[in-house]
């Protein structure tokens, strides 16, 4: 059963995974899921149907285009793309909290050109890497489509001088089972289970801090997301020390008498704080305070520096399965 599974963990050997992030882009390119994005053509991508008027909006496809640089642009307007981006699944909260003020324009191979948005922090970067004419790579979420052609968002973009160096080992893009990163970017464990709807239990005590219900959230966009309906406990040890959990793929949200978790609520260990997703895996995190875990990258203070309710991102995953949580909260001596 999944909720045997997750009790185990904390009962693990302690080996602390010391993960900290740059804020320079090559550093953010290394925990880029790079692989969920489909090869796709740009000439191939403007001869698909438009509507004469309004808006086709979607659910967020992460689309890859090899394309030239046609201008540098710079700010645009983001208000209805911002609107879409809700159409398309996306909560609102995270919709306004997201930095997205100019645009960049690119040409295809058969020399089609498409204004598309970018993130301000990827913006950043881009003036000073690719200079207009080059060829680049664009990572980008298409929300939506126009009179005028797709509405994309650039999340990230590489040249072939920013590509990954041959002498490097090839990194692991298999798809993890939960299917929101690859095994080489995983930052967490999986379990399965032979049925949906199985419950899911608190791995101790804790606090519900985030609760996230749309079954849109993707792993990118924002920069800290998730695949679906997930929750996140806050636990407190008798030490002081805290550890955030985050339970991810999850179907229904529910607490230990069946109704809908809170925000704030109070949960024991073993209970109930979700049901097992259609996919039948849960993902599973534990992100503990301590000296190393903790983020110092510049995107993250811009996206959720003031959104009291992802404070738990702040803290870099560690291996569930190699880390003693009862031995880091005083609950009793380390093992060996």
């Amino acid at each position: 059963m999944l909720p045997l599974h997750v009790r185990k963990l904390g009962w693990l050997v302690a080996t602390l995974l010391l993960v900290v992030f740059n804020a320079i882009p090559d550093a953010a390119r290394a925990d880029f899921n790079f692989a969920r994005y489909k090869e796709t053509d740009l000439d191939e991508f403007l001869t698909r149907r438009r509507p004469a008027t309004g808006r086709d909006v979607y659910p967020m496809s992460p689309v890859k285009l090899d394309v030239t640089l046609a201008s540098h642009g710079g700010p645009c307007p983001s208000q209805d793309f911002k609107r879409a981006l809700i159409t398309s699944g996306m909560p609102k909260q995270d919709s306004d909290g997201l930095q997205v003020t100019n645009c960049i324009t690119v040409r295809s191979a058969q020399g089609r050109e498409l204004k598309v948005f970018i993130q301000d922090v990827v913006y950043g970067f881009l003036p000073d890497e690719v200079p207009v004419g080059d060829k680049l790579s664009l990572y980008a979420i298409h929300i939506y489509t126009s009179p005028e052609g797709p509405g994309l968002l650039v999340n990230e973009f590489l040249t072939p001088k920013s590509a990954p160096r041959a002498d490097k080992p090839p990194p692991n893009t298999a798809m993890a089972s939960c299917g929101c990163w690859t095994l080489g970017e995983h930052p967490g464990v999986d379990f399965t289970s032979d049925k949906a709807g199985g419950p899911v239990a608190a791995m101790a005590d804790g606090v519900v801090v985030k609760i996230e219900n749309s079954e849109q959230t993707p792993a990118d966009l924002p920069i800290i997301g998730g695949c679906g309906r997930y929750v996140v406990l806050k636990h407190t040890y008798p030490n002081g020390g805290i550890i955030y959990t985050r339970y991810v793929q999850l179907g229904r949200i529910n607490g230990p008498n069946g109704q809908p978790l809170a925000m704030g609520a109070t949960v024991k260990a073993k209970d109930t704080i979700g049901e097992v997703g259609p996919n039948k895996v849960l993902h599973f995190e534990l992100r503990p305070v301590a000296p190393g875990t903790i983020t110092t990258d510049k995107a993250w203070a811009e996206r959720y520096a003031n959104m009291p309710d992802m404070e738990w991102s702040r803290y870099n995953p560690v291996d569930p399965q190699k880390f003693d949580a009862a031995s880091f909260g005083g609950v009793r001596k380390a093992t060996k």
